[in-house]
């Protein structure tokens, strides 16, 4: 099965980043959990993701990065 990697975008800079990487079933429930309820407290998972997180941008200022989904990696 395939891992996911969790992607964001900086709303300041435009940078996208990763933030962890889950299973794909994983990745499903946290996904489904987002929609639903805006927050993966009840996802059984070692850490917890969420919509919103902060952006250390290079040029030192501190952007808002959205959730942008999972990507797929390997197989």
């Amino acid at each position: 099965m395939a891992d996911c990697k969790a992607i964001y975008k900086c709303r300041l800079c435009g940078e996208i980043f990763e933030d962890g990487t889950v299973g794909e079933e994983l990745a499903q429930a946290i996904n489904m959990a987002l929609v639903v309820t805006g927050n993966t407290q009840r996802v059984k998972c070692a850490r917890n993701l969420y919509k919103h997180t902060m952006h250390y941008c290079k040029d030192g200022s501190f952007g808002f990065a959205d959730f942008q989904g999972f990507k797929k990696v390997g197989e």
